[in-house]
């Protein structure tokens, strides 16, 4: 569960990065992956049209699990590995209001998976999305994205919106220089209602139903062919819809509360694996000014999943279907030692849930706040990563990696624990000029019980002649990651902004006793640095020019070299009601290379690309 509250963000002991509304247009992403590059502390990494690695200070992969995201608090990981399918995550870029990063274990409040940092992403209210709104996109790689939505009213307290998205994004070339077969079709629809009930009552429903066609290259292994593996055109089907709502209600001026309800489903289904995931999530959540000092927020929920999954010769599943459940409660009080200048704020999540048991996630931080522009904080907490339902069920055999003549398994084994993290933070933000600031966070993550792949004794295949090589689910991993982040903004002129962002972390992982042959590399899957700076120029006749400059540096175990990015984007204000933009992107580098391939697929370059936009709004 997590906390369902949006975060208050005046003088808070933590790491946080917001993303306005503004902000994501000046991006030039026509996907919310792509929005979040750049952002200090983040690592966006892109393996095709439809698949993004994402993780927060290190331990990035396909299968990130240590970060967690949610919509209006609607958790979108996937139980089957803890961590988000981005392309289902393709919602309209204008319906976001604001999205929050937090840098750093966010557990005490949004319990298990809020390791690394949480993204918020928080959606406009319908009464700010009123009116007749039209975007299309017309590019090179992201063929032809339309989004169309209405918002309208019932009456003086009742407002809605519905919308609906038609994505086409073309195929990107592999390594290789060969198509990657990865084109990615994508339809989705839904709607908000908000309704002011009373001066104190505030009502919200909302729901989203998709449908989508990504195309891949399968690779599955193979004893019979002469590289160990088969490769073949495969389509994946993912379809699901969401459901949420939510109750605001202000008992008095000290005292408010929120309930909010929401069912998930996802189904994201190719050849070798089809999935059906249901996600039933139940919050309550209140908050209590005590007095001038004190100020308590606590709340208790409850989660039920229903997930049922189908294999194939590669990817073996048994014992389905399968039932989970997670129960938690949170406590946090922020006093004033001295008013209006020092904060301590103390809390935690307390849960259970069916595999790991009891787990308990506290955090401490201090914050002072000398001035109006200054603000000094620490922070020490716990948090722990639960295993997904393919890492802790001990009832499924998924085949990772081939060669001729043996294939490798991983054995998903039942008595596999929880990841566990302690993580201390030191934070300064200052704002020196009405026309500059600056944020900028050191921390230190020592992580314990990472789960390994520990290698058993081989076994012979049914045919008498090949072999099966099995690895163990273990907790043998450990490790330590260092680093900082800093980011500051400046109006350098009324007609000129800059943005600058800048991290550095180190991960030193240990393997001990592991004989994990793959858990040491993943030190060099994170780049060490990674810099963006933006420029927004306003010109004459309502036309702005924006440029952004990305630096990642190089992922030695991938073999992948450091790559510079540039974007630029030409934006119009034709008249109150039409926008026209041309963006340009990567126009750097014909294509580059930015992580290795993902499971079951081919290793591609994100190429240089090109798109046009019109947005009417009336």
């Amino acid at each position: 569960m997590s906390s369902i509250l949006p975060l208050k963000l005046v003088s808070q002991p933590i790491g946080v990065y917001v993303i306005s509304n503004e902000d994501i247009k000046l991006s030039g992403a026509t996907h919310i992956a792509e929005v979040l590059r750049g952002v200090p502390g983040l690592d966006v990494a892109r393996f095709d049209s439809s698949n993004w690695a994402i993780s927060s200070r290190g331990l990035n992969g396909f299968y990130a699990n240590e970060l967690l995201v949610l919509v209006d608090g609607r958790t979108i990981y996937t139980p089957l590995f803890s961590g988000v399918y981005w392309d289902i995550q393709n919602m309209p870029l204008d319906d976001i209001e604001r999205i929050e990063v937090i840098r750093g274990p966010g557990a005490s409040l949004w319990g298990a998976d809020a390791v690394n940092g949480v993204i918020n992403i928080i959606t406009k209210r319908a009464a700010d999305t009123q009116g007749t709104y039209v975007n299309q996109i017309v590019g090179t790689e992201d063929r032809s994205l339309t989004d169309v939505r209405y918002g309208g009213k019932v009456g003086d307290d009742l407002y809605y919106r519905v919308y609906a998205k038609n994505d086409e994004r073309a195929a990107m070339p592999t390594v290789n220089g060969t198509s990657g077969n990865n084109q990615w079709d994508n339809a989705k629809a839904g709607f908000r209602t908000d309704w002011d009930a009373s001066s104190t009552r505030k009502i919200t429903i909302q729901g989203d139903v998709y449908d989508a066609d990504i195309n891949l290259n399968s690779t599955v292994p193979s004893f019979t062919a002469v590289t160990g593996y088969d490769t073949f055109a495969d389509v994946i089907h993912s379809k699901g819809f969401n459901l949420l709502g939510r109750w605001d209600e202000k008992h008095s001026q000290d005292l408010s509360s929120t309930f909010q309800a929401y069912v998930d489903y996802q189904s994201p289904s190719y050849s070798q694996l089809k999935q059906e995931i249901y996600t039933f999530d139940f919050d309550y959540q209140t908050t209590w000014k005590a007095n001038d000092r004190n100020e308590v927020e606590w709340g208790v929920g409850t989660r039920y999943i229903a997930d049922n999954l189908t294999g194939s010769p590669s990817i073996i599943i048994s014992n389905y279907p399968h039932n989970e459940s997670v129960f938690s409660a949170f406590v946090q009080d922020q006093y004033a030692i001295i008013q209006k200048e020092l904060y301590l704020t103390l809390g935690s999540k307390f849960e259970h849930n069916s595999f790991t048991g009891y787990e308990f996630e506290p955090s401490a931080r201090l914050a002072w706040c000398p001035d109006n522009q200054q603000t000094v904080w620490g922070a020490i907490s716990r948090a722990v990563r639960t295993p997904g339902i393919g890492e802790r069920s001990n009832i499924a055999t998924n085949v990772l990696t081939v060669a001729p003549g043996a294939i490798a398994q991983s054995v998903y084994d039942s008595g596999v624990q929880s990841e566990e993290l302690i993580a201390y933070e030191i934070g300064y933000r200052v704002k020196p000029t009405q026309k500059l600031s600056i944020d900028s966070t050191a921390f230190i993550n020592d992580y314990t019980k990472l789960i390994t792949y520990e290698p058993g004794t081989p076994t012979l295949a049914p045919d008498g002649i090949n072999f099966y090589y099995p690895y163990f689910l273990s907790n043998l991993g450990a490790g330590r990651a260092y680093g900082f982040e800093t980011s500051a903004k400046w109006e350098v002129t009324p007609r000129w902004n800059l943005l600058a962002n800048y991290s550095y972390i180190n991960l030193l992982l240990n393997q001990g006793a592991s004989q994990d042959p793959t858990f040491l590399s993943k030190d060099g899957e994170v780049p060490h640095h990674q810099f963006m700076v933006r420029s927004q120029l306003f010109l004459p006749h309502d036309v702005q020019l924006v440029n952004a400059v990305y630096y990642v540096d190089k992922l030695p175990s991938e073999s992948i070299d450091s790559y510079v990015r540039l974007d630029t984007q030409l934006i119009w204000q034709a008249t109150s009601g039409i926008e026209l933009a041309l963006v340009g992107q990567n126009l750097l580098d014909n294509k580059h290379q930015e992580f290795s391939a993902p499971p079951a697929g081919t290793a591609n370059e994100i190429p240089r690309a090109y798109y046009g936009r019109v947005t009417i709004r009336y």
